[in-house]
């Protein structure tokens, strides 16, 4: 008898160990299987250390033109959402996150790398709008033909910060009476307001009747933020462009889970709110929608945007932020962790109580439930999964308080299958550029997935093979690229009292030739155990070793 495994796959836990496929594993541990052969995953390579102190639960790398692994790495101890924005002809990469605890913030080139402490300084994201109306007065100007009729007016006024952002008006003044010519006087002003915010300037706008017999506040003048009076002379003929129609508010203090949109706009969250910026104006978030669940975080996958909660799953096809309506999907999954949200071919998954749950516009599909049943899914605890996606694979980092590792999850040429890894990280960042993830596996340092000198020691154990009739398999041989690979095998038998007795054999294999095994026993159950750093390409275990190389 000869058994031979040249094609080596992942685990399917949920399988019986006899009924999982020729080439199945019942335990596949930094395994690298991508070829078939039982590959060892390169340790992680050390990049760089960060500088708060304690446990670093996001890390990004700042600085997209820069090809170095080692600088401009923005991290924080806190869940955070991080986006560029979409800015046109942005040239300091503007860059915008949301962390647990605190208001949205933006920072730039200009003052996120000051220090290690990255970002070194932000602004609040969103310009609110002055709690102060102004007074007005007005000195009438010279008009001795008294040909120019006199308007009813008002005037508000708005912050603007160095950016050009311009946030909502005030609440407009008193009515006054004015006309081409007549000065008018400002006064009562508020100051720029307390707190991170980059306001440099004030518009001063004043309404006027259009042609419709319509009053509409039209931009005056643009004085410095800090003058709380003004006067000059109005000319109604030299009014400028109206205020926006949807006050461009700040987003809510309390948002989370950021996000870009390919429309040019921003996503975020609060409780049951869905809120999208304006189009290219990621300051001004005058859109929201609700949803029937509270939301634990979202994607975006293409043009669609998943929104994930506490209960149904919704799903947003509209690529702007006005029409933007998230519609509930059929199926019940609960998104157990925020960190576990992922974007991967061309859909989103997420960690649900019963497994790894896919949504696309089809609906949800828990892509696991072949592989693991709820328990063995349970037993890794879905509320501290992080997962990230990298080379079309998805990485499920956990810590169920006994283990801490990962899953990968494998969409090899035999289907779905897991490798468990002995990695953990408490914060991931794809560089989606260059195709590197990088890791916090170490507390205050960043590592590169596979970027050390060093092999994970690899540990394969093939699936239970039973044979016909109870017989001895004496002989076996290990091919590898290189040696020494520890090789286990394992025989039970079943005695007639129906209790299990268990042979085990270990032998340190330096090389390609067959070797005995031990003889004196027969059994119907068999298994084999490869371990070490040296990629192994096949495993051939038979009755002699005659049978070891016969085809």
């Amino acid at each position: 008898m000869r058994i031979s495994t040249k094609a080596f796959t992942g685990m399917m836990p949920r399988v019986e160990p006899h009924l999982l496929p020729p080439s199945g594993a019942q335990q596949a541990t930094n395994t690298k299987l991508w070829s078939g052969s039982i590959g060892t995953f390169r340790e992680p390579g050390f990049v760089a250390n960060l500088a708060k102190v304690g446990t670093v639960k996001t890390i990004y790398r700042f600085g997209k033109h820069l090809d170095d692994d080692t600088r401009q790495w923005f991290h924080w101890l806190n869940d955070t959402d991080v986006t560029r924005g979409p800015i046109p002809d942005d040239t300091q990469e503007r860059t915008y996150y949301t962390e647990a605890g605190q208001p949205p913030m933006v920072t730039d080139a200009t003052m996120a790398t000051a220090n290690g402490l990255m970002p070194s300084a932000s602004y609040r994201l969103g310009i609110p709008a002055p709690t102060m109306p102004a007074a007005v007065t007005v000195t009438p100007g010279s008009n001795p033909d008294d040909t120019l009729e006199r308007q009813n007016c008002r005037l508000a006024y708005t912050f603007v910060s160095g950016w050009g952002e311009e946030g909502p008006p005030n609440a407009v003044s008193e009515a006054f009476n004015a006309t081409t010519g007549d000065t008018i006087n400002v006064v009562s002003m508020e100051g720029p307001p307390t707190g991170q915010y980059n306001i440099t300037h004030k518009r001063l706008y004043i309404s006027a009747v259009d042609a419709n017999g319509t009053a509409v506040l039209r931009f005056w003048k643009e004085i410095s933020a800090g003058e709380t009076s003004y006067s000059a002379e109005l000319d109604l003929t030299l009014l400028g462009e109206a205020l926006p129609e949807n006050p461009l508010i700040p987003p809510p203090e309390s948002l989370f889970g950021l996000m870009a949109h390919p429309g040019g706009f921003l996503i975020g969250f609060v409780d049951q709110q869905v809120y999208r910026s304006e189009t290219f104006k990621p300051y001004g978030w005058p859109y929201f929608s609700p949803v029937a669940d509270d939301i634990v975080g979202g994607a975006v996958s293409g043009q669609a945007t998943i929104i994930c909660t506490k209960g149904s799953t919704y799903l947003a096809t509209q690529a702007d932020p006005i029409t933007f309506t998230p519609v509930r999907l059929d199926g019940f999954q609960p998104c157990s962790s925020k960190r576990s949200i992922a974007v991967l071919s061309g859909g989103v998954v997420y960690a649900s109580p019963d497994g790894l749950v896919a949504v696309s516009e089809a609906g949800l599909t828990v892509i696991t439930e072949q592989l693991l049943t709820r328990d063995q899914w349970q037993a890794y605890n879905p509320a501290s999964m992080m997962t990230v996606v990298h080379d079309d694979r998805a990485f499920i980092f956990f810590d169920n308080g006994v283990k801490k590792g990962s899953l990968i999850l494998d969409k090899g040429p035999g289907g779905l299958s897991l490798i468990e890894t002995t990695i953990h990280a408490t914060a991931a960042y794809v560089d989606e550029r260059r195709d590197e993830l990088f890791l916090v596996v170490e507390q205050g340092k960043v590592h590169k997935w596979e970027g050390g000198a060093g092999h994970l020691v690899a540990t394969y154990t093939s699936r239970k093979f039973i044979v016909e009739r109870p017989q001895n398999l004496g002989a076996a041989m290990v091919i590898a690229d290189a040696y020494p690979v520890t090789f286990t095998f394992r025989a039970t038998i079943k005695a007639a009292d129906g209790t299990d007795k268990q042979v085990s054999f270990t032998k340190t294999v330096l090389n390609g030739r067959p070797f005995r095994m031990p003889g004196n026993y027969r059994a119907r159950e068999y298994e084999y155990t490869t371990s070490g750093t040296k990629t192994v390409k096949e495993v051939v275990i038979a009755s002699t070793l005659g049978n070891i190389t016969a085809e």
